[in-house]
């Protein structure tokens, strides 16, 4: 790999494209450049709710080619979870040997004396994450979605994508989190600080029954507790204790009290960030400020994080994947070579491009 963006790519006004990508025989439901709302409909796909690969051979303790004499279903037929799929007669049994359907389904395959059970099918249905017009739709794989509006790719998410009303709680950004702070105008609210995400924080966010939350950063630790609290969260700046950056926070500031997306997908790092897009109807020329910043060998960063943080070295290699940090988490990043010679792998967002 040569180059990849840079971690933290933010506009005030620009052109979003946001591809959605679509389950296996995902049905598209709108057409190339057509409008669409927040959380419209786009795409359909039926799935099997599970399969079940059955020994009924061994079951019926016969040999595997013999199983088709004993079969009371055949292959393509429906069936409910405790019916019976092949039954075979013993000498000295009262009751046969039978071998039951363990869920509702339709046979999917049968042979080698198994039976494949196939579970019945439930409508998955993709939305749009934001409003805007469809940009290309390539069905069974993506739509992607272009829209227009303030954009912050952010360093971590988790959840699922959600669409709320912004409340910026914090003046500025600090490396200290104060609680007691939430009210009943939070509730519902995607709620963001400009402060570390602490545990009791989360725990306030949650008895109040916020939509989803941004913060800069929190401890790795607090990652188990943060998909237990059914509520999405994104990171702008990463893990650790850093405050959030100015112009996020200033950027944030100005578009308080406004309805944005958290989109906490991320297919493909390099291509699909998580973001918040704050969608915007202005003739403002694009700013797209960060878009041209790439990561590449031979780029100088500045370190966020300790042990080398404010130290400023030279981007070494990129690895094609993410690798395993100290805590325990796959990230992506480079190989950078810090002033004492040393080379380290540092994660993209505890990084700073500087050219």
């Amino acid at each position: 790999m040569n180059e990849v963006y840079a971690h933290s790519r933010v506009t005030t006004v620009s052109v979003i494209r946001r591809k959605q990508l679509l389950p296996l025989g995902g049905a598209p439901r709108v057409a190339k450049d057509q409008s669409v709302r927040v959380r419209e409909l786009i795409a359909v796909t039926e799935v099997p709710t599970g399969h079940r690969l059955i020994n009924a051979a061994a079951m019926l303790r016969i040999p595997p080619e013999k199983l088709g004499p004993y079969l009371v279903k055949q292959e393509g037929e429906l069936v409910e979870k405790g019916e019976v799929l092949a039954s075979r007669r013993v000498r000295f049994r009262l009751r046969p040997l039978q071998v039951v359907a363990p869920i509702d389904g339709y046979i999917r395959w049968v042979g080698d004396g198994r039976i494949l059970l196939e579970g019945t099918r439930e409508q998955i249905e993709v939305y749009s994450p934001v409003p805007g017009r469809v940009f290309a739709v390539k069905p069974e794989e993506y739509i992607i979605i272009e829209s227009r509006g303030a954009e912050i790719q952010i360093a971590w998410a988790s959840g699922d994508p959600i669409w709320g009303t912004l409340k910026l709680m914090d003046s500025e950004p600090s490396l200290t989190t104060e609680t007691g702070r939430f009210n009943i105008d939070h509730r519902g609210a995607v709620v963001a600080i400009g402060s570390p995400l602490t545990r009791e924080f989360l725990q306030e966010a949650v008895d109040i029954r916020v939509k989803g939350l941004i913060a800069p950063s929190m401890h790795a630790s607090l990652i188990p507790l943060v998909g237990e609290a059914g509520i999405p969260v994104g990171l702008t700046q990463g893990f650790g204790h850093l405050p959030m950056s100015e112009r996020i926070f200033s950027l944030l500031k100005t578009y308080n009290g406004r309805e944005l997306a958290l989109d906490v997908r991320a297919e493909d790092w390099r291509e699909t960030r998580p973001a918040i897009i704050i969608p915007i109807d202005s003739l403002v020329p694009p700013d797209d400020q960060g878009a041209s910043q790439t990561f590449k060998p031979g780029s100088k960063v500045r370190v966020l994080q300790p042990p080398y943080r404010g130290e400023i070295g030279t981007i070494k290699a990129i690895p094609e994947t993410p690798r395993r940090l100290e805590s325990g988490l796959w990230l992506p990043g480079a190989f950078v070579e810090v002033p004492s010679g040393e080379t380290v792998y540092v994660p993209f967002a505890n990084l700073e491009h500087l050219g």
